[in-house]
């Protein structure tokens, strides 16, 4: 394969990249083996296409695609073919058939289940039946497996330690456990076990407010509180987890917690980590280190971002609005360019083997390891889409596009600067249209924008008073009064340009931003890039 060195990247429409995302989670299924979701995917070398894992293919990809599609399905309108759900749903039961009562491992040569449990998959069993759940509501046989795996974390976790009663559980259920992303130094970590399945819990119950469900993530919350998530809000591979995807998803699910039971005190604790812990492994843009094993590289990872990215809009919701313009700088600046969307250097020739058949045609749309500037850490190195991974960018992003705006006493608040569209307001995002915003009220509100801190004040402001429109700007919000109902009012929203220099351990490169987006950043010899390369090192922006 050739590889150019730049591709195409989307990094303003968040609704074609949700329906790009659905496209490969309805077409990667391994039809040889009843249409089990594949794990693995490879785009060259010696492990080219894609494969299973003994536990993350039934339940890691099975559980987030559920997830994704449901979400996505309920806001791009697409619609989801009921045989996908129903081949999804086999896999959510079927796991659990076996004598342990807990999701099975498989054995990949005959494919049936072992006595095994991976405790890494708690998180994922859970999201599929939430998602059945609010796919009906009435769904009994859902309900009882939730409440199951949470009858089943409440007996043999120990909420002190954070640990799991392994030989209880053994002698109880007749099977063993393990948790496939620690290592033998960090065995049954908090993080990598019960700590990521607290978001999985909160989840469940907004969409079934199963009192146990809510005590269960408090108890946890309270426990991760003792044994992982300090005061000081420091990162700790030895308390956290080297594999830096449970970190990311245990704040995010204490972020959930403290969103959803509206508490300062949980939030402020998460805050503390993006203060301090967050720039051991992430930078502000959305960039995070795929694993803290990895002592050279810049393999990032978008389970991730997208982790850190919800924290932050529920710091943002909680009334810290510079974190709702970290969460819109992370999708700009990472999560949407780094999404598989020019496929051309690919193969896509027919093939009778599902894992690799029209390669091309179907990776379209899947989010992996990216690097800040590009699909590939060097030339050579190997590139990877798991598919677990395009479920966790999907959902990730269904969760952005829920806050784009928000409603409270008479006020609409624009959070996030994209193109939406809703019964009471319609917003235009100037990223996508040349540098210009428009807002149309369908019903009467005050409306409240968040402002990046570059934004150009003289031109938005002289515009909106040539229109007559009343207006103010408070800290980061402009807020505008009596807008007219059913007329689109333009004014430029247009941004100072600013390079800044990021350093990551033994790595230094600049970016060069207009707002939040990205125009230019460092990326001499590499491939697959997502962003112009920056020329010189001392240009006419602003340097912050």
């Amino acid at each position: 394969m050739e590889y150019p060195k730049y591709v195409k990247v989307n990094d303003s429409d968040l609704m074609m990249a949700l329906r790009q995302g659905m496209r490969p989670m309805m077409t990667w299924f391994d039809t040889s083996r009843r249409n089990l979701p594949y794990f693995y995917n490879y785009i060259e070398g010696k492990r080219y296409g894609n494969s299973h894992h003994e536990s993350y293919s039934a339940v890691h990809t099975m559980g987030r695609w559920w997830d994704a599609l449901v979400n996505a399905s309920y806001i791009t309108g697409e619609a989801v073919p009921e045989e996908i759900y129903e081949n999804l749903r086999y896999w959510a039961f079927h796991i659990f058939d076996n004598k342990t009562g807990m999701p099975a491992n498989l054995d990949l040569n005959t494919f049936k289940a072992v006595p095994l449990c991976d405790l890494h998959n708690l998180r994922e069993a859970l999201y599929a039946f939430t998602s059945m759940i609010k796919k009906n509501p009435a769904d009994n046989q859902a309900k009882e497996m939730a409440l199951h795996l949470i009858r089943m974390v409440d007996t043999y976790a120990d909420f002190e330690t954070g640990g799991w009663k392994t030989k209880q559980y053994e002698n109880d259920c007749g099977g063993k456990v393990m948790c496939g992303a620690s290592d033998s130094s960090e065995i049954y970590r908090f993080s990598s076990t019960l700590g990521r399945y607290i978001g999985a819990l909160v989840r469940l119950y907004r969409e079934w407010p199963l009192p146990q469900a809510l005590s269960q993530a408090i108890r946890l919350t309270k426990t991760c509180f003792r044994v992982m998530l300090r005061e000081d809000g420091g990162f700790d591979a030895d308390l956290f987890a080297k594999h830096i995807h449970s970190t990311t998803s245990t704040i995010s699910g204490v972020a959930m917690l403290g969103d959803l039971l509206h508490d300062r005190q949980i939030l402020d604790r998460v805050r503390s980590f993006f203060e301090n812990g967050f720039h051991e492994i992430a930078l502000d843009f959305g960039w995070c280190l795929e694993n803290a094993k990895r002592p050279d590289d810049l393999v990032g990872e978008i389970n991730n971002t997208c982790d850190l990215m919800e924290a932050c809009l529920c710091l943002g919701r909680a009334g810290y609005p510079e974190y709702y313009d970290m969460a819109d700088r992370m999708i700009r600046g990472h999560v949407l360019p780094s999404q598989l969307l020019d496929v051309s250097w690919l193969p896509d020739e027919a093939t009778k083997d599902p894992a690799t058949d029209r390669f091309a045609s179907r990776m379209r749309g899947a989010f992996g390891f990216p690097c800040p500037y590009g699909h590939e850490y060097e030339p050579g190195s190997p590139i990877s889409f798991n598919w677990d991974i395009v479920g966790g960018g999907v959902s990730g992003l269904c969760q952005a596009y829920g806050h784009i705006t928000s409603y409270k006493e008479g006020m609409a608040d624009i959070n996030l600067l994209f193109d939406m569209e809703d019964s009471s307001i319609r917003f235009r995002s100037p990223y996508e249209h040349k540098g210009d915003a428009e807002i149309m009220l369908k019903q009467p509100f005050c409306v409240r924008i968040r402002l990046h801190r570059g934004i150009q004040e003289e031109p938005l402001t002289a515009a909106l008073n040539r229109q007559k429109i009343r207006w103010d700007i408070i800290d980061s919000w402009l807020y505008l009064y009596d807008l007219p109902l059913s007329v689109p009012v333009q004014f430029p929203m247009k941004y100072v340009p600013a390079r800044v220099l990021y350093q990551f351990r033994d790595h230094g490169f600049y970016v060069r931003y207009e707002g939040n987006r990205i125009t230019g950043m460092d990326c001499p010899g590499k491939r697959l890039c997502f962003f112009p390369e920056l020329s010189e090192k001392n240009g006419k922006e602003q340097l912050i």
